[in-house]
């Protein structure tokens, strides 16, 4: 298998590891997987994924405030807009085409500071409101964070390692990346949320 939208590479997980680059397939098989596995055990624990698709996708969203769309009101972490438009009589028909003048990304630097655009405001002269009721909005655009920063990638490796060692366990299952549910030792467990406390989204915003 190949990793997909893993936050380290195999290569780097084979250094981490001490396995060497080798012809090894079962090694890298199960090294693949514990990548995959830590990489979605820590979207899941931080609320938000650290990449993006590679093709636009569709989100919709319920403003709660008509001069600005937020994480609160469950917007995603967005790195690019295509289109924004709005349905503004509640027949899930979005006729109002924004232009890109008529919002701004914010924070303004985000993209800049590698992070993701978390709000979405009104722009001075800009020529349309945020509708109120639901689904009002429809985003097409690219998700998630364009990369992911060092200290995740850094707990991936961690974390990917100590799934892949567990092979070595006698009995087996402090962990498992093949089950869909992932059990890890509370040390470990404690350290990756301590590493991660920087980019997690807040509960408000979840």
């Amino acid at each position: 298998m190949a990793i997909t939208n893993g936050y380290c590479t195999l290569q780097e997980i084979r250094g981490w590891t001490g396995v060497a680059d080798t012809s090894h397939t079962a090694d890298d098989t199960r090294l693949e997987e514990s990548v995959e596995a830590a990489s979605r055990y820590i979207d899941d624990l931080c609320g938000r994924r650290f990449y993006v698709n590679s093709v636009d996708e569709t989100r919709y969203y319920t403003a709660s405030d008509p001069e600005r769309l937020t994480s609160l009101d469950g917007l995603d972490d967005v790195v690019s807009i295509t289109t924004l438009k709005t349905d503004e009589d509640e027949d899930r028909t979005y006729e109002v085409s924004w232009a890109a003048t008529d919002y701004d990304l914010a924070p303004y630097n985000a993209i800049l500071d590698g992070k993701p655009y978390t709000r979405i405001d009104v722009a001075p002269d800009g020529r349309y409101e945020f509708p109120t009721h639901a689904k009002g909005v429809q985003i097409v655009g690219k998700f998630g964070w364009s990369a992911a920063p060092d200290v995740v990638k850094r707990a991936c490796l961690i974390l990917a390692a100590f799934l892949f060692k567990q092979k070595d366990v006698p009995l087996g299952v402090q962990a498992s990346s093949g089950t869909g549910q992932i059990y890890i030792d509370p040390r470990i467990s404690r350290m990756i949320e301590q590493m991660l406390r920087g980019v997690r989204k807040s509960p408000l915003e979840a």
